[in-house]
């Protein structure tokens, strides 16, 4: 079986504790993300995903159709 190869996609976002089950849903509905988290207690709100073949301005597009704001972070 061939080994699948994840990225992990760093975000700066304004999601906060009590907006987690929106992102959630949106989350499992998308079949590439293998693993995923809020900081909430960071000033930025990082939001880091582990995923497979998901480029960064589909996650973005993604977290925006939710209704938040999201920005890819620099390594």
């Amino acid at each position: 079986m061939q080994n699948l190869l994840t990225d992990i996609l760093i975000f700066k976002t304004n999601i906060r504790e009590q907006d987690i089950p929106d992102i959630a849903v949106a989350m499992l509905l998308e079949p590439r993300v293998t693993k995923w988290s809020v900081d909430c207690g960071d000033v930025d709100r990082v939001l880091r995903v582990e995923a497979y073949q998901l480029p960064a301005w589909e996650m973005i597009a993604l977290v925006q159709r939710t209704g938040y704001r999201c920005e890819e972070l620099p390594d």
